[in-house]
């Protein structure tokens, strides 16, 4: 599937506006998945916490709309946190950076291990920029020299950041090093060496949870990490007959992370208790009818039949995640880590996608 199929659909309009305020990683375990209908209802959540949620995400979803399908000029939005505060995607795969993995690795006639082997070069260095003077690397032929070289140029040459300033970027010290540079060529070097025993046993799991787990196990690949790799290679490719590379969904299993955690815990009232998954779960299942109570129309993207997408389970891990930083910013908690500047009128134009890139099937 190539970037356009990506952002291709119809979508309906509404207009509410987010206007309402007031806290371990694990990973889930397989009873988790078997999980129970009754273990989480409404009354376990703090209701103006969740009718907040679900404001933040249509809200957010109505920005990318209004910018992209609309065609309008900025601003997008009238609040002030959306508004200055970069946030991502409702739809991960509309985001710029998940875009590009698409469309320069898992879109391409490479071999599956040399698009597993990028994707976590390309997650682990989180920078469209560097990845794209790196450049598509093969297993077979990886030169860990040329990859530091690379990255060395760029940090001290061009005086560029090399790494995602969205994440931090460990400094892996277990590889003998104090400069991250080199210890990540190092790293790399190392999973070059070992790729074909990791690529085999990430090919042969039999879930979604497990497949995390072996991620997980490569040195450099914590929770964070482990799983956006994961959730790349779910997305169905055109190249791969609608296929993903990993025969999973992105709605079988997800583990929350240290934000989408706390973004369950304020949703949910007084003491109660419960398992993120079941939380992510009952958000996910129950997405439609909270829409519908709220009287609220989200611009869910649309298939080719013309049927809604529905926020699949991974994308409402990470609208936790920014849930939670809106509130904290809304309440004066913390900050917004990065800045959002709306580019310039002329700019608008050259990247917006053409209505006709809008219209065809978003799983084709």
């Amino acid at each position: 599937m190539n970037v356009e199929d990506h952002t291709r659909a119809s979508t309906g309009l509404l207009l509410p506006s987010p206007q309402k305020a007031g806290r371990v990683l694990r990973v889930a375990s397989l009873k988790e998945y078997m999980h129970d209908e009754e273990s989480v209802s409404r009354e376990h959540f703090n209701l103006e916490m969740l009718e907040a949620f679900w404001e933040f995400v249509c809200e957010r979803q109505l920005i990318w709309h209004r910018r992209f399908v609309e065609r309008k000029l900025p601003p997008w939005t009238d609040d002030p946190i959306l508004k200055t505060t970069r946030f991502t995607n409702v739809y991960r795969e509309l985001d710029p950076g998940t875009q590009y993995a698409l469309r320069e690795i898992l879109e391409t006639g490479f071999p599956i291990q040399d698009k597993i082997f990028n994707l976590m070069v390309y997650r682990l260095i989180g920078r469209v920029e560097t990845f794209s003077v790196i450049g598509v690397q093969h297993v077979s032929s990886f030169d860990s020299s040329l990859l530091e070289k690379t990255l060395r140029f760029i940090r001290d040459v061009k005086e560029k950041p090399p790494f995602s300033g969205a994440y931090i970027v460990s400094t892996y010290l277990r590889m003998g090093s104090r400069d991250k540079v080199v210890n990540i060529a190092r790293l790399f070097d190392e999973l070059a060496k070992n790729f074909d025993e990791v690529s085999d046993r990430l090919l042969a799991c039999r879930s979604a949870e497990e497949a995390f787990n072996e991620l997980r196990s490569v040195y450099g690949f914590g929770t964070f990490l482990a799983y956006q790799v994961l959730v790349d290679l779910l997305y169905p490719l055109k190249i791969n007959g609608g296929r993903p590379i990993l025969p999973f969904s992105h709605n079988d299993w997800a583990i929350a992370g240290p934000g989408a955690q706390r973004g369950v815990k304020i949703l949910l009232s007084g003491q109660t208790i419960s398992k993120d998954l079941q939380v992510m779960r009952w958000l996910h299942e129950h997405q439609r009818a909270e829409f519908e109570r709220l009287r609220v129309s989200f611009p869910y993207l649309h298939d080719q039949r013309g049927e809604p997408i529905p926020i699949s389970l991974s994308n409402i891990e990470n609208c936790l995640c920014e849930f939670y930083k809106y509130i904290k910013i809304q309440t004066g908690t913390g900050r917004g880590r990065r800045r959002f500047v709306a580019p310039e009128v002329d700019e608008l134009i050259t990247w917006l996608p053409n209505r006709s890139n809008l219209d065809r099937d978003h799983n084709d």
